[in-house]
């Protein structure tokens, strides 16, 4: 067998970036002595290449075969408990391994361990990756169990599995086991975390595949497996509520929380910090007296847009969370009034009068005029944003609108008062060829037309855009009695496809 080390690098965004490792060759696509009794994939080992020598290796029978049912690429490895009966009347199991196999002429003294003088027997690994994932299809006889067993262990003993009774090994960091039971000719994933016992970081990992249980194993089991992976997770910091706040100047926001997920590698004691910036993304500064519990309460004595972040150290990296947005405002500081307040009534399309925005202490940053045609709410910015001082209100729809000015001072967003506008009738169309006179007599309206060919309609709406008397008009000269209290009101005279309006005072 042939071994190079091939560390995966692994770039986990925003948090870290180094070379973690896999194991090479892990979905078994190059192999060596195809079609010989000790084939094998290249960095992986089996029962003919044990460390029992030629005489061992001469008898054993082949377990492990080169396979075009893969999971992914060409190939996989296939591994068969043999018909043999030459080893204490034990069916050699179907095994694979990146370390190497010891063999005896008594099955129950044998193991697969890690070779540390051979380069090719061996995979150093100082990482804790929390996960073993693979893919199998499994085909046993009798209750056979297969296996894909992983040893983490340091080298101040020999690393072996399987693992040996009584307690747990001082030298042995951490193992992650998967039993095959599942009997199934399609690809079946496993995933299975790693069991860790104690905080040491091992100097190496050592992999065993088998298609049989062990010294129970029986003739004709058979396993594939292919694309062997250790996942590696990332630490994670997460600080609730996300959404932005907006609070007074030393007043209380929302009590913010910090949720730490640390991965594997982490052993040592979880340290952290809340700190903020001015500007969004940092550079992030700690608070007069550091804040270092789970929850930290925003509480700032000047206006300004805070960025709060909790700096979580697992001990193997230091990870920053989402940012909180925390908009600290003086209410009593900005301020933004519309003049003149009065109710505007307008014609469709006609300028009423310039509205200007007065802002206080200071000009804001940025402001915009809005409409609504609800009283307090549904403010919506018009069609072209109207962002200058002042305001023409201008409206070619019928309607009453609510007009404001939303000024932005630097993050501390303040609207104005409303000013309300009403446009009681549509535009007229003057035509030459319809001529009339109107006019006021005795609180009557009076209707003359130069020339009556058509039939008309006279409507009249009040200043708050109320229709208050509407009558057909069939003849040159009429009379209206419309009843109505003294005051202005606005006329419109229909006639065919031509619409006129004006006012007119009672």
């Amino acid at each position: 067998m042939k071994k190079t080390l091939l560390l995966f690098a692994s770039l986990l965004l925003l948090t870290q970036g180094f070379s973690q490792v896999q194991f090479d060759n892990s979905s078994f696509e190059t192999w060596e002595n195809v079609g010989d009794p000790d084939e094998e994939p290249n960095d992986f080992s089996s029962l003919k290449t044990s460390d029992g020598g030629i005489v061992i290796n001469g008898f054993a029978p082949q377990v492990v075969w080169r396979s075009s049912t893969a999971h992914t690429g060409m190939y996989s490895a296939q591994l068969i408990v043999a018909a043999y009966n030459g080893i204490a009347m034990v069916s050699p199991n179907g095994t694979l391994t990146n370390g190497r196999v010891h063999a005896e002429t008594t099955a129950a003294n044998g193991y697969v361990f890690t070779e540390t003088g051979s380069a090719g027997h061996n995979t150093p690994c100082t990482d804790r990756p929390d996960s073993l994932v693979g893919w199998f299809q499994f085909s046993p006889q009798g209750g056979d169990v297969g296996k894909v067993e992983v040893l983490l262990h340091d080298n101040t003993a020999l690393g072996k599995l399987p693992e040996p009774a009584g307690p747990v090994p001082a030298h042995w960091v951490g193992k992650a086991r998967y039993d095959i039971t599942t009997t199934t000719s399609t690809w079946m994933r496993f995933s299975v975390p790693f069991d860790y016992y104690n905080t040491n970081s091992p100097d190496y990992i050592l992999l065993v595949a088998t298609s049989g249980d062990s010294l129970l194993s029986v003739t004709g089991s058979e396993a594939l497996i292919d694309d062997i992976e250790l996942i590696y997770n990332p630490n994670l910091v997460e600080v609730d509520p996300a959404a932005a706040q907006n609070i007074d100047v030393g007043a209380d926001g929302t009590l913010l929380t910090v949720t730490e997920t640390p991965n594997a590698a982490v052993v040592a004691p979880i340290t952290r910090e809340w700190k903020f910036s001015t500007t969004a993304g940092g550079p992030y500064s700690s608070f007069t007296g550091p804040e270092t519990g789970t929850t930290y309460l925003p509480n700032f004595a000047a206006a300004d847009i805070y960025y709060v972040i909790c700096e979580t150290d697992f001990g193997t990296e230091v990870v920053i969370s989402n940012e909180v947005e925390i908009v600290v405002t003086d209410p009593l500081a900005n301020t933004v009034t519309v003049t003149p307040s009065a109710t505007q009534t307008l014609l469709t399309d006609e300028d009423g009068n310039l509205l200007t925005a007065t802002e206080t202490p200071s000009a804001a940053t940025s402001r915009e005029w809005k409409s609504s045609t609800t009283s307090g709410s549904g403010y919506t910015s018009f069609g072209t944003a109207e962002t200058g001082s002042t305001y023409t209100p201008n409206f070619s729809a019928i309607g009453t609108y609510y007009i404001i000015c939303e000024s932005d001072f630097s993050g501390d967003v303040q609207i104005s008062n409303e000013v309300e506008i009403i446009v009681p009738s549509s535009a007229g169309i003057n035509d030459e060829d319809l001529e009339f006179k109107i006019f006021e007599l005795n609180g009557a309206i009076n209707l003359v037309f130069a020339d009556k060919n058509e039939l008309s309609t006279l409507s009249l709406y009040n200043m708050q855009g109320q229709q208050v008397y509407s009558s057909s008009v069939n003849s040159k000269n009429s009379t209206h009695e419309v009843n109505q209290v003294s005051g202005v009101y606005v006329y419109r005279l229909t006639s065919g496809d031509r619409i006129i309006t004006g006012r007119i005072k009672l």
